[in-house]
């Protein structure tokens, strides 16, 4: 396998493609059960009219799984790097989100999991990146 493949067969696709599948999820899940979204995503729903406001996130949310998947189909790793580290800053603000404002500040550990993932991902992107431009 050349350096330069970026597809199936190379891990990092498939480690950005459990991102690119959680975040399908969570967007369209924020949707359809926005209650339940808001609760795993750590914060209450305190009055159901308030939903617009989670399906704002999960439109966000399901933009990025969107565009991250396309970028896999269309085999764009320097793409998928560059993407995946820019939006390390929503899971960023997420936990600061969760921890100034939930009762239970345990949901935040989520959102910290994934900013250690997509910062491995995207360094193992990176190192790909690197050695392709050698060769």
């Amino acid at each position: 396998m050349s350096p330069s493949y970026w597809g199936p067969k190379s891990v990092t696709f498939w480690l950005v493609g459990v991102v690119t599948i959680l975040m399908l999820y969570v967007g369209v899940n924020g949707f359809l059960n926005p209650e339940a979204a808001i609760q795993g995503f750590g914060l209450p729903l305190k009055d159901v009219a308030d939903k617009p406001i989670v399906w704002v996130k999960a439109d966000r949310d399901l933009f990025i799984g969107v565009f991250m998947l396309a970028l896999m189909v269309l085999r764009m790793r320097k793409a998928s790097l560059v993407f995946l580290l820019a939006t390390t800053g929503s899971p960023i603000f997420d936990a600061i989100i969760v921890l100034q404002n939930a009762v239970d500040k345990t949901p935040a550990w989520i959102h910290i999991v994934t900013v250690v993932y997509m910062l491995i991902v995207s360094w193992m992107l990176y190192q790909q990146e690197k050695k392709a431009n050698i060769s």
